[in-house]
């Protein structure tokens, strides 16, 4: 039986619980991180092995000790793959950048792209000697379309596009290459929108208006849509796909 290890930060809701779930139900080791544990995962794993791990991903200096034994703990020798996938995220401040306080928006920076950016330094340098190593950045459409009292969630996905380009560009040189990109899964019905249209903000009645008119996407098809994908053979590395180009 294949050996597949999947590590996900963000699980405890949205698009990582999916991603957990799913991943668990094929029978693959995942390993998950955030600050609350999701028990509906657990009960998933009758087939894979999930392993929890609580951690404030925005307390940066916690995270390559925390991921540290994680690696440590995998015999590399039975494994097939490995995958990281940054998916933590928060949307919030939802306010124009100068009624935001130093710490949200620290906290805000923190988590939406010093995390991934640690976490993917500390990945890769951990399993510098294992083969068929990924890295999935999960990126928004935000990264591309500039919004008002979103100046920080917008800034931060566009760099981790950005940043994933970069890095795929600096393993496209190695001779063991860790496969890294990023995608935006779309507009998907999780907590993250519902904040964004119960807010007070100007855009909160667009956000409103998808869920109104349907154009959200269970996150459980986003997520299966992920997983095909993430190990397709013809994936550029560096590259930001789009799951509506996944169909």
């Amino acid at each position: 039986m294949a050996n597949h290890v999947y590590i996900i930060t963000g699980v405890s809701s949205g698009l990582g619980a999916e991603m957990a779930k799913q991943l668990l139900r094929e029978g693959n080791e995942v390993i998950g991180l955030s600050r609350t544990n999701n028990e509906d995962i657990g009960r998933q794993s009758a087939e894979g092995k999930f392993t929890f791990y609580p951690v404030d991903l925005v307390r940066i200096k916690q995270l390559t000790p925390v991921l540290q034994p994680i690696i440590a703990n995998i015999d590399s020798g039975s494994l097939d793959s490995i995958t990281l996938i940054n998916n933590a995220a928060s949307v919030t401040p939802l306010k124009e950048i100068q009624d935001c306080t130093d710490e949200e928006i620290l906290n805000n920076v923190q988590l939406n792209i010093a995390a991934p950016m640690l976490l993917t330094s500390a990945f890769i340098r951990l399993t510098s000697n294992w083969h068929a190593r990924r890295v999935v950045n999960i990126s928004s459409g935000s990264a591309k379309y500039p919004a008002p009292s979103m100046s920080l969630y917008c800034s931060a996905k566009a760099a981790l596009n950005m940043f994933s380009r970069s890095v795929g560009m600096e393993q496209g040189q190695e001779p063991n290459a860790v496969q890294l990109f990023a995608i935006d899964p779309g507009m998907v019905d999780t907590p993250m929108q519902r904040t964004a249209r119960e807010s007070d903000m100007a855009l909160s009645a667009f956000f409103a208006a998808q869920k109104a008119e349907g154009n959200l996407v269970e996150p459980a098809r986003v997520a299966r849509q992920i997983i095909h994908f993430i190990s397709s053979p013809v994936l550029k590395n560096g590259d930001v796909y789009q799951v509506s180009a996944m169909e």
